[in-house]
């Protein structure tokens, strides 16, 4: 039941953000109980030792906003606007109706692709129609928990579309909307202390405010948090504007809706006012930058946000929006994409962005007392990497994880204590033969795609 990890150079994120060499690290029913320098913790009669000389331990990295399902259209679509993009994923999703089954395959092989990568915990914004959407919820949760991750079902709705006229919404009340999400919530709650779940409204502007109402109501009632997306692009904040006749963030103080257990999507276009609404309220920010890159939506005042006091976390979003389920690669841009916008003193800093990937993200899903850094005390999610030559020599390493890592380097993943992969070998399902049954969705891909391609433009 001990787990003794020796010798290894550790990242802590803790609250000096000391990087520890030539330390040992205890493990114990799920979390770690000791954190000293070599040789200093005793060795226990049942305790495993495994040496991590020359590798580095690292908290395990968080995506606090994905679309998991999405990993069936990556590469699909390559459009040129934010609503023609999401018109056709929307049509995509509606003609292939992906099964239960399917679900749960596309979820195992996204799941995968995060560990590999180094990430643990995930926020799964997944909707489906109310019809169907209960056995899918159960799908989607059934994959993650197999995969041994650490998950938030954000269970998705909306009941109007007035950004997109291209996406049809399915007619249903307010309350029947609240009554299935309330379902959805039974269903998860309980699962694993592993699972977690939250209601995931898809924008402020694409629910009524009856319905976010509601789902505020059904929050507190509950006791979990709420993820939105929020002023993705340009044009749903003007859009925001015309339905509210004020700025989004603004009404959504007015109704109510700002609160710290709320944590928010992209939120590019926001003005001065509305930052500091959200960091009067404690909302979390989830910044998603290969999505914001890919789909054109913007750059997001990062910086600005971080100076305010705002907690900032990093997102995947979806395989379809962005590229892959890597938050290495969202920490990269998170530092690279403001040099080519803002002055200097607007840079995120690799320091900063780390803090994102690990303990921001945690604090958006309300998680930072659980997991996030590397302390006693705190659950044993974990990524042993064997640095590559990218990181040698380890002279300035949270800078080199930032800007030189890919995931190549991770050669373990551990979640309550548990090895997800070891020796770069997925533990928990089997990985060889997920490629073979995706491969029997290719042609149904292939005939939705044919078919949203031949609709009047």
């Amino acid at each position: 039941m001990s787990l003794l990890l020796k010798g290894a150079t550790i990242v802590t994120m803790n609250d000096r953000k000391e990087v520890l060499s030539d330390h040992d690290l205890l493990l114990e029913d799920g979390r770690i109980v000791g954190l000293a320098p070599t040789g200093s913790i005793p060795k226990g009669g049942s305790t495993e030792e495994w040496s991590c000389n020359g590798k580095i331990i690292i908290p395990g990295l968080v995506s606090a906003h994905s679309h998991l399902s999405g990993i069936f259209q990556r590469s699909l679509w390559d459009e040129t606007s934010f609503e023609s993009w999401s018109a056709k994923t929307f049509a995509m999703d509606r003609l292939a109706n992906l099964s239960p089954e399917e679900i749960y395959l596309l979820h195992c092989a996204a799941g995968i692709e995060l560990i590999r990568h180094g990430v643990t915990t995930v926020l799964d914004m997944f909707s489906a129609y109310p019809s169907d959407a209960l056995d899918k919820v159960d799908a989607a949760s059934k994959a993650l928990l197999d995969t041994g991750m650490r998950a938030i079902m954000g269970y998705s709705f909306r009941d109007q579309s007035p950004d997109n006229k291209d996406v049809t919404v399915e007619a249903t009340s307010a309350e029947d909307v609240i009554l299935t999400a309330r379902a959805a919530a039974e269903r998860v709650t309980n699962l694993s202390s592993r699972l977690g779940f939250m209601l995931a409204p898809s924008a402020p502007q694409r629910c009524s405010d009856k319905l976010l109402g509601l789902c505020g109501k059904l929050a507190q009632e509950l006791g979990v948090g709420i993820h939105t997306h929020l002023a993705e692009t340009k044009t749903h904040a003007a859009i925001g504007r015309a339905i509210y006749g004020e700025p989004i963030v603004k009404h959504l103080e007015r109704i109510g809706f700002l609160n710290s257990g709320l944590s928010v999507a992209h939120s590019i276009w926001l003005d001065d006012e509305e930052i500091g609404l959200l960091r009067k309220y404690d909302v979390k920010v989830v910044h998603n930058p290969a999505s914001n890159m890919r789909l054109g939506s913007g750059a997001a005042r990062v910086k600005e946000m971080i100076r305010s006091g705002l907690r900032v976390g990093l997102g995947t979003d979806s395989a379809n929006a962005g590229t892959v389920y890597s938050i290495f690669e969202q920490m990269k841009l998170a530092v690279l994409m403001p040099r080519c916008v803002w002055p200097p003193e607007n840079w995120v800093l690799p320091g900063e962005a780390f803090e994102m990937a690990t303990l921001g993200g945690a604090r958006a899903l309300l998680l930072d007392q659980v997991i996030g850094s590397i302390e006693e005390g705190k659950q044993a999610d974990l990524v042993i990497l064997k640095p590559s030559l990218s990181l040698s020599p380890m002279s300035n390493l949270v800078n080199q994880l930032v800007f030189a890592e890919n995931g190549d380097s991770v050669e373990a993943v551990f979640v309550d204590g548990k090895p997800l992969m070891l020796q770069r070998r997925i533990q928990m399902v089997d990985e060889e033969d997920i490629p073979g049954q995706a491969s029997s969705l290719k042609a149904r891909i292939r005939e939705a795609q044919a078919a949203v391609l031949a609709r009047p433009s």
